[in-house]
Parts: structure tokens; C-alpha cells; sequence
């Protein structure tokens, strides 16, 4: 496995130029969808395709994603019928 280490500027509205030996290396072409995730304060950027295939081998992931999802609905609920209801009283 090779590392390569390399610097880019960010632009103002937040693009980066990915240096063309990584892309190559990667077998990135343009228009290639990326996957870009914060985590613990660093960015990790993978292929779609990667992304795509660890989450089909991954067990129960489609469960967690769901039950987090539900979470945040859920959390919100009763927000939510009683802006309904304060409107519908009016």
C-alpha cells in the first residue's frame, strides 16, 4: 500500500483540487461520485462504490441508520402536533 501525502488549497466556497497522481492512482475520473465524512475532526473522503459496498456487508446497518432517523422524528413529534393543533385552533 502507498502513502502519498500532499497539500491543497481550499478555495472559497470550500473546493479542493484532488492532485492528478492520487486521482490516477485511485482511478478517479471526472464526474466520479465521492463520499465525503467528518469524523472525529478529520475528513475521509472514499469512492461511492467503497461506501456502497461496505454498507450492503455491513449487518444491521440499514437498522441503525433507521433507528437514528427515527430518533431525531420521534424526538420532534410532539413539536410537531402542537403546531398543528395551535394552528388548526385559530
Amino acid at each position: 500500500m502507498t502513502t502519498r501525502i500532499r497539500t491543497v488549497l481550499m478555495n472559497n466556497r470550500g473546493q479542493i483540487v484532488i492532485p492528478e497522481e492520487i486521482r490516477n492512482s485511485l482511478g478517479l475520473k471526472g464526474k466520479d461520485t465521492l463520499v465525503l465524512i467528518e469524523k472525529d475532526g478529520e475528513i475521509i473522503l472514499r469512492k461511492e462504490s467503497v461506501v456502497a459496498n461496505k454498507i450492503e456487508s455491513e449487518d444491521g446497518f440499514w437498522q441503525k441508520i433507521s433507528e437514528k432517523s427515527l430518533e431525531g422524528a420521534w424526538g420532534k413529534e410532539d413539536e410537531v402536533w402542537d403546531k398543528i393543533a395551535s394552528e388548526d385552533l385559530k
